[in-house]
């Protein structure tokens, strides 16, 4: 009979996962352990053996960690590291946890001072994001503000409710930035000052005539 080495039988009446996929957790990381959870039926806690020094008992424990899979980890000489849970299908791939674990791995990203400066960068990005965003929805609102204010006082004939492209809004065709159409009304008042001075005119040379 093989011996199994990373699984640890906490519940001898829970299920083990099949020999193929513990072997490829030892494959991977040789200090990885499964267990039963206490906490979730059906599931495992996944845990990583440590290296320096020895679990505490029971008693240590108690009044510590309320979290039952906590306290059945530590107890094994483990750090517990995720859950696992039991595949519906009843087809157990370890590839999706692999990645998962490989993805996690402080030193695969250059070591912890190298993720810290990582997550530090994506705070300050998603920081960025937020506040360009809520620029632009106030640059939005407050031009369809300006756009009712014009219809409702009549200086335009656009009526406030439609629609014009926004801060953000981009051509399908060549990714350029669409402007808004200009409005009929300041095509209507373009010659206003021309009709105006020229109404001015005609007045005066009527009432150059009436004093002659």
């Amino acid at each position: 009979m093989v011996e199994i080495r990373n699984w640890i039988a906490d519940n001898r009446n829970a299920e083990p996962p099949p020999t193929y996929f513990l072997q490829r957790l030892y494959d991977f990381d040789a200090l990885l352990v499964l267990m039963p959870s206490r906490d979730v039926p059906g599931a495992y806690v996944l845990g990583r053996r440590k290296q320096f020094g020895k679990g505490l008992t029971e008693q240590g424990l108690a009044g510590v960690y309320a979290k039952a899979d906590t306290r059945m980890a530590i107890i094994n000489g483990a750090v517990p590291v995720c859950m696992v849970m039991k595949p519906i299908s009843g087809s157990w791939s370890p590839d999706p946890l692999i990645r998962t674990l490989m993805a996690r791995d402080l030193w695969a990203h250059g070591g912890a001072d190298k993720v810290a400066d990582m997550l530090e960068a994506q705070e300050d990005a998603e920081k960025a994001a937020l506040k360009a965003s809520i620029r632009d929805d106030m640059w939005n609102r407050a031009g369809a503000q300006w756009r009712s204010y014009q219809a409702r006082t009549g200086q335009s004939s656009n009526r406030y409710h439609e629609r014009f492209p926004t801060k953000t809004q981009q051509s399908a065709a060549d990714g350029e930035v669409v402007a808004p159409k200009k409005s009929t009304g300041a095509r209507r008042t373009a010659g206003l000052g021309k009709l105006r001075t020229k109404r001015n005119a005609t007045i005066g040379r009527r009432g150059t005539k009436g004093i002659r």
